[in-house]
């Protein structure tokens, strides 16, 4: 069965769609100054943990002009789109860099020496319909079989030019997070990759990522240099991957500790992260019982005993005799005191039943 759902039950509510970028030419095959064209997303339909995903080509929407940043930063701008297009069941995207920003002038000038910058295009669902189990539907020219999300109206709202994004296909990447439903144990955990920025490289392995920089412009390789420190930081980048696979929500610091202390590898994160969480669980469900109240008894109305009616003494003796007035008024005296104020309607006895 095929069910258009509620935006608050879809698997995901935004998702970033790798793929590479291409500076604009002119017609004589130079460099267009200031220009680049993305073709953010080929309609592919992308295997999640919890099943499939696939975008509608025809029903993405997007302003002419939206923001570009680096890294997703919102306060590093490099530049705008001007235009977006769909095409041959492509969505494209073309904008220009700032003239101003350092962080245009940067990104520029990266490419220039031949750095593969990727474009990260933020989407997120408008319409979404489900397939069931055993369901199907026919997305882009492409069958789906369920189970299965199909955004079929979605609107980009975002780009950025990221350091390290998709292969030359394009990618869907889990935006954040927060933002997917979390595999469970025993799922597959690589949907729940930690994203490696630009910003986090600069803060956490500032050498590997100069390293990365000089061989993405080819100087060691041309120069037939430092091959062997190439090869390194190749395999210290794959541990690094290897063990941001392992990042659960709750336990992001934990995973960037483990990614560049050099030397832990993706299955051992994968045990400290795990130990991590049936810890923190554990710690949760001890805090709950000790945070318990225990119940409080209340007396039922049979709890309440009969209030005493007072029998009548007229003198000492007849009091005397009498324990429950003994017991309640202590001498003849205030008893009688008690009597007489009662038949001058000074004192009215009140009991727990109506009309008494």
């Amino acid at each position: 069965m095929n069910n258009i759902i509620d935006l608050s039950q879809a698997q995901a509510n935004q998702v970033t769609l790798s793929a590479p970028v291409v500076l604009r030419k002119t017609t004589d095959g130079q460099t267009k100054a200031g220009e680049f064209e993305i073709t953010a997303y080929t309609g592919a339909v992308v295997d999640r943990w919890w099943g499939k995903l696939a975008i509608d080509v025809d029903g993405i929407q997007a302003k002419a002009s939206f923001p570009v940043f680096r890294e997703h930063a919102r306060d590093v701008v490099v530049g705008y789109s001007t235009a977006n297009r769909k095409e041959d069941g492509k969505f494209m995207v073309s904008g220009k860099f700032s003239t101003v920003t350092d962080a245009a002038k940067e990104v520029q000038a990266l490419a220039g020496e031949g750095f593969p910058w990727q474009a990260s295009i933020g989407v997120r669902p408008l319409k979404i319909m489900a397939l069931e189990h055993g369901a199907s539907a026919t997305v882009n020219g492409q069958k789906m079989e369920g189970p299965a999300e199909v955004w079929m109206e979605s609107e980009v709202f975002e780009t950025s030019f990221v350091a390290l994004g998709a292969d030359s296909n394009t990618q869907v990447a889990c935006f954040s997070q927060v933002n997917e439903t979390p595999a469970p144990a025993g799922k597959n955990r690589k949907e729940q990759d930690m994203e490696i920025t630009m910003s986090l490289l600069e803060s956490k392995a500032p050498e590997l990522l100069a390293q990365l920089r000089k061989d993405a412009a080819g100087e060691a390789f041309k120069k037939g240099e430092d091959a062997g420190r190439a090869a390194g930081a190749a395999d210290e980048l794959a541990r690094i991957k290897a063990v941001s696979e392992q990042a659960m929500a709750g336990h992001e610091d934990l995973a960037a500790k483990l990614m560049f202390d050099g030397k832990t590898t993706g299955p051992e994160a994968a045990v400290q992260i795990l130990a991590a969480e049936k810890k923190s669980k554990e710690t949760a469900l001890k805090n709950l019982a000790d945070g318990g109240i225990d119940p409080v008894s209340q007396a039922t109305p049979a709890d309440t005993p009969e209030p005493r009616k007072p029998a009548d003494p007229t003198n000492a003796d007849e009091f005397a005799s009498n324990k429950d007035l003994v017991e309640e008024f202590g001498d003849f005296e205030t008893y009688a005191a008690f009597k007489q104020a009662s038949e001058k309607g000074l004192v009215r006895i009140l009991t727990g039943k109506k009309g008494a």
